[in-house]
């Protein structure tokens, strides 16, 4: 059909749809709804629609799809050379007639590096055009220019043309194909050629990106125009936000029909990495390519007027000639007009005050533009944060960007010093010698779609690239930066993508007819191998390897495939024969046999299973290759593979070729079990002259944990009404005065003294254990109240969230233990939801009355029925604002269940035949069974505000208890008096109290743990011996094996399914979400009495309210732990699950049951769960957290009989046991084995009893926990071993105040804090190495060599007379380790000893680890030794 008739088409398939949808839409209104139509490659167009317009033409006939106009972002020359592709490489007379398609922000076509010196004409096969405006004309190098902007509507700074405003698409096309240009540099780094990979080939330019972004209406028709103006390759480096199915993808579909018509997509990863399955272009039709460094590096020196000079990194041209100018921190110059110093401290636009700033370098604690301290007057900025540091960048203004190491002494300096000074020098260029490694920033697979296509496919140079620039736009792309150039310098999966784009045009000029998927097999197949110990993320970070254009020419195999291929792949993955024939426009029809299972013989040149730890796989892969290489060939397969995991077999291991085009198969069978994350290897086919390499691999992924507080949308919205025009702050001001009384007076002074008679009220005061208010303030008022005398800080009162038994005997800690006497004198201070007395976990059968040190009280009403006992103790609520919802108690009684779960864990009493339905049944106890309970309720339905945190500390503190454990956290990342639970902890600790916390639950992240502080002991979550799976039994009577924890009895009864993207509620905005099952997005007329499917993991309320009767769940995320949900549920990894979602599809009348749980053994356990938080420590990254790791998932303990199993409204099921998990199930045990401990030694110090649980952790295996310490901490918590340490490390208040000191904290703060004359030692340099922490970490920066000694003490608690020695347990050949000296000799219980540890060496990778074991033939004194980068 011609492009006339297409335009005609849409024109009126649009307007009979309008037409007949709304009356009053008349022919005019149709034919302004379409925008654009797609005529020359594929069919389709654009139109303006509401999200009901839409639902409706989606379901017309000839419609493939509907889905939003979204924007996508851009991905942002030694490398060549790098690569071992030299300019004087063997070229292909055909070069020439090769057409790049450069699909980006345009071409600054003036560059030297698009000169179509001495090319021809662009070759006949070319049909497009130079759409010429502003000034642009095209050439025999730049032989194409279009622009598209579908609604129209271009930004101040958009040029109306192909021309590049921007710098971006410039650089891109002159690294795929720019000519040679000699003496390229930005101000002299990276000077030498620059040059395309293709000198010679052809440059199409299709600008799809303006300062908004890139639409995809714009990609879409920049697609449809270059695969018919006749291109080879189409280069792309952009991305989106969220992972999309194949055929709502505007990349996904305009590269399948680029494919159809024999021309290979190559796209950017993204940039949104390092963590796994952030990749977002990912279609197997496509080359999805990872960023890597070359050897080149940039380093910034800063020298401080103290003449000491630390390095950092950025791209820096200016020459400030070693003029030195005033510092000045940027938390100390907020602009107070509309800004604190919490804005203030990271330098964003507008937060600093230009007449405290004009002239000076700022220091900033985040990477950020420059813009803010530029804009402010500033010379210079040095940015410190805990980023990773492998990249450069161009700044706006002179800048450095330095680590937490060197960023904490610089600010040391400026704290100490009374006229700070410093000079930036200009950038130097340096040598990488462990390059080529993949770029933080890169993306990660696995594939969000289809884990088992491997993604990305290879990496490519990607960092510190010269290449060409437009003359628009200034250096670092920020306004206010006057620098301009033809070259510059930078980094992104967008530079590396050209590169392979490029190298794809290289193959092409040698093999014009061959196909975008044999030019991929080449360049997967040659790409070279990468280690995976500089790449922790192995292939899903680098793919098949680097990048090897040489080799990629000659790949003597070629894994091909056709539509075909790809056709039968998406007949897998659930699509129907009418849709891909709307696809394709012909009769293609999917087989009757094909159920998903025909994705392993998709003949894709790399192997992955994904498949569930403990399960038994065998997979087996059907590939053909085609020789390209010698005629007569013998080709024997190698496999590359760790035996003990799996076994790979090739059937058969030799392929014997007799002409060049012939076609032969194998087979790969993968069997085995999993039992870590990920297991890789290769096969490489091998005939002496060719090596053609494809990576293989099993992997398991970890799920997320969600909020386990579950709150009622109704009380948010309440609460967001009720405190819309107020904002509460905590000021606080250190210890306790000594006359409590008058306190309160004094906080209402202070408010009246700066506020007079404007009316404030103190909504709180801590008075007894330390010194702060509550009050409502602005910001502004807030900035002056932190300017008083005596005040330490003041803070948000921020919200926080509570972090959701078999698991004392699992740690080896038996009921029959030996029990101190003194148990029943030591109190635990649980602060949580509340409690539920009534439970038999708090009983308080055969104990005395509370120890006399107990000063607390019981705080209830009289209609609540609620009273304390010699169990509990003490039960008090905390709600500074007042403001209590619906689903409240206005009680210490616990309606959530998590508060009673937490406090039986750690001291509940023995109780026989606990279960939940018969899960988990046995004795259910806490650790301390003898030990009282106080309850601090600081949590309620709509979280745990700080305010409440502090003032249940104040109480706790001053009521006598001995251990306080909080399973509470989030919010973002604060300076350690800026945190109400570090203030807090900091004040128990004066007091000899320990305060446990868990560590949180937002992991597998790196740095995503919340609470960090030395004087508090952070807690990971680790599973124990029992998981529970959940069946699932189609009606075709296969059986899938999910996990969830489902009480429910279905009585084997088949039910139908249906799946949720089929059953929208049409009449609420949430419909398009019904594939996801959320609330209210499912029509009850369809799904009630059904099973249905949905794609991903939630709570379960939206089908529960559709009247659903069971729900089926799959999700991206492989499920390492169970869920308990409101009706009948499984939960699936996309692999099953895609079997299911198959069977629903392709089956007219689909029925299931899911059967109640099993209990079953975890053989692996105890490892690290997904959700728990990771270190390091983002404040002070050398000291490691988490400290330690307990039993954390599928915990049985007490429950409030008012909440119901799943905490949804809705589930009638109420209990009095129930199993939940997170790091708040894992806190408690290691405050039960605290309070174990203190029964024992009453007299120890809150550090000697860390330092007793940490140094006496089980090991755990880094093989399975990635992270290792920085998951698991010290490692498995052991409760029988901490009562008897042997020796301990020891440190009180002035060891933590030495450690402030070193942070940066000025004797004023100390002095409040500690409310003596505390002054900080002159010699304090910052460094944290001599705390006397129980474990020893150092952050340093790659290559560099660094020596770092360690000083500790330790006391004997042990024999009188022991000698211990040291024992080093480190890998060999990494680092020297010496302990001096190696010997301790103690005479006497209670005698300290000193010895050092120094650590020598250069890091090579990211992170190296081991351990000191102090060990005297009884006692193992074990702490962890980590360096990391």
């Amino acid at each position: 059909m011609d492009g006339q008739r297409f335009s005609l088409l849409h024109y009126l398939l649009i307007h009979g749809f309008l037409s007949a949808l709304l009356v009053t839409i008349g022919v005019k209104s149709a034919t302004k709804s379409v925008l654009c139509s797609y005529k020359r490659s594929f069919n389709g167009f654009v139109a303006e629609l509401t999200e009901e317009e839409a639902r409706k033409m989606a379901g017309m006939n000839g419609v493939v799809s509907v889905f939003p106009n979204e924007k996508r972002i851009l991905h942002t020359t030694r490398s060549w050379d790098f690569m071992g592709f030299s300019q004087q490489v063997q070229r292909a007379n055909s070069e020439s007639d090769v057409i790049i398609g450069v699909l980006d922000t345009g071409i600054w076509p003036e560059s030297q590096s698009f000169n179509d010196e001495g090319l021809s004409p662009p070759p006949d096969k070319w049909k497009g055009i130079c759409q010429d405006a502003n000034n642009i004309t095209c050439n025999n190098k730049v032989i194409g220019a279009r622009y598209y902007k579908s609604n129209g509507l271009f930004g101040s700074n958009d040029i109306i043309s192909p021309r590049d405003s921007e710098g971006h698409g410039t650089h891109t096309a002159s690294t795929a194909a720019g000519m040679l240009v000699n003496r390229a540099n930005l101000f002299g780094l990276g000077a030498g050629t620059a040059r395309g990979g293709v000198p010679s080939a052809r440059i199409a330019v299709y600008k799809i990106c303006w300062s908004d972004g890139c639409s995809d209406a714009d990609i879409l028709a920049a697609f449809d125009d270059a695969i018919a103006d006749g291109v080879d390759i189409i280069s792309l480096s952009v991305g989106s936000a969220t992972p999309k199915d194949y055929f709502r993808d505007s990349i996904a579909i305009g590269a399948f029909h680029a494919m159809r018509n024999g021309i290979l997509t190559v796209t950017s990863a993204g940039n949104q990495g390092p963590r796994r399955a952030t990749i977002t272009i990912f279609s197997p039709w496509t080359l999805s390519v990872a960023a890597s460094t070359i050897d080149r590096k940039f380093f910034t020196g800063v020298k401080l007027g103290n003449d000491v000079v630390y390095e950092g990194v950025s791209i820096n041209t200016f020459d400030l000639k070693n003029e030195t100018y005033p510092m000045i921190y940027g938390g100390d110059a907020p602009n107070l007009r509309n800004y604190t110093s919490s804005s203030s401290r990271i330098c964003l636009v507008g937060s600093l005050d230009p007449n405290l700033v004009k002239g000076k370098i700022v220091l900033c604690d985040r990477l950020v533009s420059g813009r803010g301290p530029l804009i402010a007057g500033a010379i210079g900025a040095l940015l410190r944060d805990n980023s990773p540091k492998d990249v450069a960048f161009s700044f706006v203004l002179p800048a450095s960007h330095l680590d937490l190491v060197y960023g904490s002494k610089i600010f040391v300096y400026i704290n100490s010093t009374s006229n700070a000074t410093a000079t930036i020098f200009k950038s130097n260029e340096a040598n990488d010698t462990r390059a080529p490694y993949v770029a933080s920033f890169s993306s990660r697979g696995p594939n969000p779609i289809t884990p088992e296509i491997l993604k990305p496919d290879l990496s490519a140079p990607g960092v510190d690239i010269v290449a060409a620039w437009s003359l628009a736009s200034p250096v670092s792309r920020n306004r206010g930066d006057n620098r301009r150039v033809p070259f510059n310098i930078i980094s992104g999966t967008s530079m590396a993508c050209p590169h392979v784009s490029a190298a794809a045009a290289y193959i092409k000029s040698f093999h014009p007819t061959w196909s975008p998927s044999a030019i991929k097999s080449s360049l997967i197949t040659t790409a070279s191998p990468m280690s995976s110990g500089t790449n922790s993320d192995a292939e899903f970070a680098y793919g098949s390897g680097h990048l090897n254009p040489i080799e990629a020419i000659n790949p003597g195999l070629i894994y091909d495939s056709s539509e075909v291929y790809y056709i039968n792949f998406l007949c897998g993955q659930g699509y129907d024969t009418r849709f891909l024939g709307q696809v394709r426009r012909d009769n293609a029809t999917c087989s009757a046999g094909t159920n998903g299972t025909l994705l392993p013989d998709l003949n894709y040149p790399s192997f992955a299973v994904f498949t569930s730890s403990s399960t038994t796989v065998r997979r087996v892969f059907n590939r053909t290759v085609t020789n390209v290489g010698s005629p007569m060939a013998t080709y024997r397969a190698k496999v590359s593979f760790p035996i003990r995991t799996a076994r790979v077999r090739v059937n058969p291991n030799v392929l014997s070729f007799t002409s060049v085009g012939q076609k032969l198969s194998f087979q790969v069978i993968i069997e085995g079990t999993m039992d870590a994350f990920m297991v890789s290897g290769s096969l490489v086919w091998d005939d002496g002259a060719h090596k053609a390499r494809s990576p293989g691999g099993k992997y398991l992924l970890h799920c997320f944990l969600l909020a386990l507080l579950t709150t009622n949308a109704a009380s948010h919205l309440f609460q967001s009404n009720a405190n819309a025009n107020r904002k509460s702050y905590i000021v606080y001001m250190g210890d306790r005065l000594k006359d409590g009384a008058s306190t309160a007076l004094l906080h209402s002074n202070m408010v009246q003294d700066v506020f007079g008679s404007e009316s404030k009220t103190v909504l709180y005061s801590y008075k007894k254990s330390f010194n702060g208010f509550v009050v409502d303030l602005t910001e502004e008022e807030a900035q002056k109240m932190a300017g008083m005398k005596d005040v330490v800080s003041v803070f948000p009162n921020e919200k926080r969230k509570l972090h959701t038994t078999r698991s004392w005997d699992f740690m080896g800690f038996p009921q029959q233990v030996e029990r101190a006497t003194m148990e029943s004198d030591v109190i635990i201070g649980v602060f949580d939801t509340g409690i539920w007395p009534e439970s038999l976990s708090f009983d308080d059968k055969g104990l005395g009355p509370p120890p006399s040190k107990w000063k607390g009280s019981c705080q209830f009403q009289p209609q609540d029925n609620f009273t304390c006992n010699n169990k509990i103790i003490g039960a008090k609520y905390y709600r500074t604002d007042g403001l209590f919802l619906p689903d409240d108690f206005e009680s210490p009684i616990d309606s959530d269940g998590h508060g009673t779960h937490t406090a039986s864990t750690a001291a509940g009493n023995l109780v026989d035949g606990a279960s939940l339905y018969g899960f988990g049944s046995g004795t259910a106890r806490g650790g301390v069974p003898s030990a009282r309970i106080a309850v601090y309720k600081i949590c309620w339905s709509d979280g745990c505000w700080d305010a409440d945190i502090l003032a249940g500390f104040d109480d706790a503190i001053s009521d006598g208890v001995d251990i306080i454990s909080i399973s509470v956290g989030g919010g973002s990342t604060k300076d350690y008096f800026e945190d109400a639970i570090d203030i807090a902890s900091f004040h128990a600790m004066k007091n000899g109290i320990l305060t446990v916390i868990s560590a949180g639950n937002d992991g597998p992240g790196r740095s995503t743990i919340s609470n960090f502080s030395p004087w508090s002991l952070s807690v990971a979550a680790s599973t124990i011996d029992r998981k529970f799976s959940t069946k699932v039994q189609l009606g075709n009577n296969k059986i899938y094996e999910g996990a969830s924890i489902n009480t429910f009895d279905l009585k084997n009864k088949m039910y139908p399914m249906i799946y949720g993207g089929d059953a929208p509620n049409t009449t609420t905005p949430s419909s398009i979400s019904s594939r996801l099952c959320f609330s209210n997005s499912l029509d009850k007329n369809i799904v009630k009495g059904k099973i249905v499917l949905c794609d991903t993991i939630s709570e379960g309320i939206g089908a529960l309210l559709a009247g659903a009767a069971g729900t089926v769940i799959r999700d991206l995320n492989s499920i390492d732990y169970s869920r308990r949900f409101p009706l009948p549920a499984s939960c699936f990894n996309l692999v099953d699950g895609r079997y299911i979602f198959q069977y629903v599809k392709f089956t007219s009348a689909p029925t299931a049951t899911i059967f109640k749980s099993s209990e079953v053994n975890d053989s692996l356990a105890p490892y690290i769960i997904s959700f728990s938080s990771r270190g390091p420590n983002p404040i002070t990254p050398e000291i490691i957290k988490p400290d330690i790791s307990a039993p954390g998932v599928h915990i049985l303990a007490a429950w409030s009989s008012i909440s119901p199993v799943s905490s949804i409204p809705g589930d009638n099921r109420f209990v009095t046991f129930n199993i939940i998990s997170g790091t708040s199930m894992s806190c408690p045990h290691v405050s039960g084995a605290a309070a174990y401990v203190k029964s024992f030694h009453p007299t120890w110090s809150p550090a000697a009893i860390q330092s007793a649980l940490m140094t006496t952790a089980a090991p755990m295996r880094s093989g399975i926990n990635m992270e290792a310490e920085f998951a698991y901490g010290s490692g498995h918590l052991n409760p029988l071993n901490a009562k008897n340490p042997g020796l301990v490390y020891d440190a009180n208040e002035t060891d933590y105040i030495n450690f402030l000191c070193g942070q940066g904290y000025a004797t004023r703060l100390i002095q409040l804090l500690s409310e003596d004359n505390s002054t900080c030692p002159e010699d304090t340099n910052g460094t944290v190495s001599e705390l006397n922490y129980p474990s020893f970490g150092f952050s340093t920066s790659p290559l560099k060599p660094f020596s770092r000694t360690f000083k500790r003490t330790v006391t004997n608690v042990g024999s009188p007379t022991a000698a211990y020695r040291a024992n080093l347990r480190f890998p060999t050949g990494t680092l020297k380790i010496r302990v001096n000296p190696d010997v301790l000799s103690f005479t006497s219980v209670g005698q300290k000893l000193s010895f050092e540890v120094i650590v020598e060496g250069t890091m090579d990778k990211a992170m190296v680890s081991g351990a000191l074991v102090w060990d005297d033939g009884e006692h193992k004194v074990r702490s962890p030794i980590v360096v990391f980068i």
